[in-house]
């Protein structure tokens, strides 16, 4: 009882539910041992819930901590969590120098390049489900969801490119204003320091599905494994402050690709970047991981 305790409060404490039936003894009763059962039966040597074993692992979501027991000898169940470090990256955004929104430089001259920094967030609770095909091979399909964060990437510009008249109200134009009785207006509105932040968004819920080899509770003291599937994150979304043909089209929301009409070459840029982006529904997990058994 004390050892379906402890396993119970880790799977808990990592974000996993898991609840066990307890087989009762009767007084005056001896529960049969391994090895001196009668009429022939089978002893199973992974009852459910009877190991616990913690692993650390390294790999494409990350630094990731799990614990798992046996369900059977066939069946293993696992939690944990995984994060990565936080790093960031640079980037820049070239436009054409006779664009409106952008900043004089010493009266004649534009700044026409937008520096940025973007940063990746990835920090996910897990619930896997391991299932080895074959008793004495380590060879498992896993099964199972990773549940997180939506926002994977943030980015912002670093520089103020942007004329201090269009600060938080306006920025680059995506859509075509040049059309007088029916504009398409579809511009990105830069914060209240003319600095212009940008979201890439995955679905917070991930179901998970890949193979490995190894086994996540070791049959002695300490053992590595291998697991590689992918994570099912949906189509990418990119969300950023934007301004419509009216007040009801404006503020935080996904970029519509199908409205960035304008034909400067940023603008291509940024549609073809997202054409690409959004073919990507998948992420792929990959993670070398030492377990050891604690009991």
């Amino acid at each position: 009882m004390k050892k379906l305790f402890v396993i119970v409060s880790a799977l808990f404490l990592l974000g996993g539910a898991t609840h066990a039936q307890v087989e009762t003894v009767e007084p005056g009763t001896v529960e049969p041992e391994a090895g001196n059962v009668g009429n022939g039966d089978a002893v199973s040597e992974n009852k459910a819930f009877s190991h616990l074993s913690a692993g650390l692992g390294v790999g494409t979501t990350g630094i990731e901590i799990q614990v798992a027991t046996p369900l059977n000898d066939f069946l293993a169940l696992r939690a944990g969590f995984s994060f990565m470090p936080a790093f960031s990256y640079k980037f820049h955004i070239n436009f054409d120098s006779d664009e409106a929104f952008l900043k004089r430089e010493d009266g004649s001259g534009y700044y026409d390049r937008a520096n940025g920094k973007a940063k990746i967030h990835m920090g996910d609770l897990k619930l896997l489900v391991d299932a080895y095909p074959f008793k004495e091979s380590s060879f498992h399909v896993t099964a199972g969801f990773f549940i997180g964060k939506s926002k994977f990437i943030t980015a912002h510009t670093t520089n103020h490119f942007i004329n201090e008249g269009y600060w938080g109200n306006s920025g680059p134009e995506l859509g075509d204003l040049k059309d007088p009785l029916h504009p398409k207006t579809y511009t990105v509105v830069s914060d209240n320091e003319g600095a212009i932040n940008v979201d890439l968004k995955v679905n917070s819920f991930k179901p998970y599905l890949g193979i490995g080899f190894g086994r996540p509770i070791p049959k002695s003291r300490l053992d590595v494994s291998f697991d590689f599937g992918v994570q099912f994150w949906g189509k990418p979304e990119l969300w950023t402050k934007m301004k419509g043909n009216s007040l009801e089209d404006s503020g935080y929301q996904k970029v519509d690709r199908d409205r960035i009409v304008n034909t400067q070459d940023y603008c291509d840029d940024i549609r073809d970047g997202m054409k690409i982006m959004e073919k990507v529904i998948v992420y792929p997990v990959l993670t070398l991981r030492l377990n050891g058994r604690i009991f």
